[in-house]
């Protein structure tokens, strides 16, 4: 499903942020999704969100990070 500039997985729904595989008309996050098998991008998804953000500081006017 796609809203605006969002893909969304057709199988588990999980927001697709890489290149989705696409079958038809149907957008899918991996090869388990698009065979109807239950898949783990969502769990990869937070893992990689939760290491681009580990460890950051807070950003300053500027935009760059202070680490701490």
């Amino acid at each position: 499903m796609r809203t605006e500039d969002t893909i969304w997985c057709d199988g588990c729904g999980v927001e697709i942020v890489w290149t989705p595989l696409m079958v038809d008309r149907w957008d899918f996050c991996c090869q388990d999704c698009r065979g109807g098998i239950p898949c783990e991008c969502s769990a990869l998804e937070e893992l990689d969100e939760y290491r681009r953000t580990r460890g950051q500081g807070p950003v300053t006017e500027a935009g760059t990070l202070q680490h701490a």
